[in-house]
């Protein structure tokens, strides 16, 4: 059996797109869309946290260079994101009818999305939440041992310079106390 030649008269079939040319996807796959990139994005900066805080556990000053650009980067697609999500939220203050009071929270958004979608996007938002309130968790004891960290560090220099200072001016605290430094230099020939 052979094929028959189409005659240009009859139309070609054509793939199903899910998007029509100068039309946007709706509003429920936009903020699917966003959510899952915050999603990965912040997941993104909690594996950031914990090997900065190995990093600084093994004293690996280069390691840590290292997961702070990383985290730069990450911080840097998050406030991209974040440009988005304001787009996203004066799109739905123009789609939304009748206009809500607020929609400044992506799950504001989610609850006037179709029924069918509604249920998966309230789920994304409120994994989204609990993912910054556990990256709020671990950045602030990140912050607890950096700062534990710098005061043994701080120590550890009062005490070299203590041992080092000739003039004993450094007091018990090792800092310089109130003392004036006197010195000479014999300079005969």
């Amino acid at each position: 059996m052979t094929p028959t030649p189409r005659s240009p008269a009859q139309p070609q079939p054509s793939k199903p797109t899910l998007k029509l040319a100068g039309m946007m996807p709706p509003l429920s796959e936009e903020l699917r869309a966003l959510l899952q990139a915050l999603l990965e994005r912040h997941d993104a900066m909690i594996r950031h946290t914990a090997q900065h805080h190995e990093a600084i556990r093994q004293a690996d000053i280069r390691r840590c260079e290292q997961i702070v650009r990383e985290e730069q980067a990450t911080l840097a697609a998050i406030a991209d994101l974040e440009l988005k999500r304001q787009s996203l939220v004066a799109r739905a203050m123009r789609e939304i009818t009748p206009a809500p009071k607020n929609l400044s929270r992506l799950t504001d958004i989610a609850l006037h999305c179709p029924d069918a979608e509604r249920t998966e996007l309230l789920e994304l938002s409120a994994r989204l939440r609990k993912t910054i309130e556990r990256l709020q968790q671990e950045q602030n004891l990140l912050r607890v041992v950096s700062r534990v960290l710098m005061a043994h560090m701080e120590g550890l220099m009062r005490q070299v310079a203590r041992s080092l200072s000739h003039a004993g001016t450094y007091g018990q605290r090792g800092v310089v106390a109130g003392n004036q430094i006197v010195t000479s230099l014999d300079v005969r020939l």
